[in-house]
């Protein structure tokens, strides 16, 4: 896992963010339909972070409450995804892994929402799976 300070941004550069140097509490793929929907991709790889390491360096992104409990926020002009943001002020901020400049630094070490994954898509992995969240 990578322990500095990483950026990353959406498509068009519109946006850009900066992720403080600390722990990555969680790093994932996740198959859940939402994700599927908001990427247009069959799998979404992302990490978590606390709020407080997470800040926008450029630009606002729009936001999409696509739940209850949470904002889903992207680029207004060119569309990529960024950020899963829950409402509550102490939950983690997931991150789109493939905004970061450098999503090599970050792998994913399980899927969630295993139970939605498209038949026709399985990645080459040994990764635990998990039929809905991890608890």
């Amino acid at each position: 896992m990578h322990d500095g300070d990483i950026e990353g941004g959406c498509l068009c550069g519109a946006i850009r963010y900066r992720i403080a140097r600390g722990r990555i509490s969680e790093t994932g793929y996740c198959h859940c339909r939402t994700c599927q929907r908001q990427s247009g991709a069959p799998v979404v790889a992302f990490f978590a972070v606390a709020p407080a390491r997470f800040r926008y360096l450029k630009g606002s992104p729009a936001g999409f409450r696509a739940s209850d409990h949470a904002t889903r926020e992207f680029c207004s002009h060119c569309g990529s995804y960024l950020v899963f943001r829950e409402d509550d002020a102490a939950a983690t901020v997931s991150v789109n892994t493939a905004t970061l400049d450098d999503p090599a630094l970050i792998p994913p070490l399980y899927h969630i929402y295993h139970e939605s994954r498209i038949g026709w898509f399985e990645t080459a992995d040994d990764l635990p799976r998990h039929a809905r969240g991890i608890d």
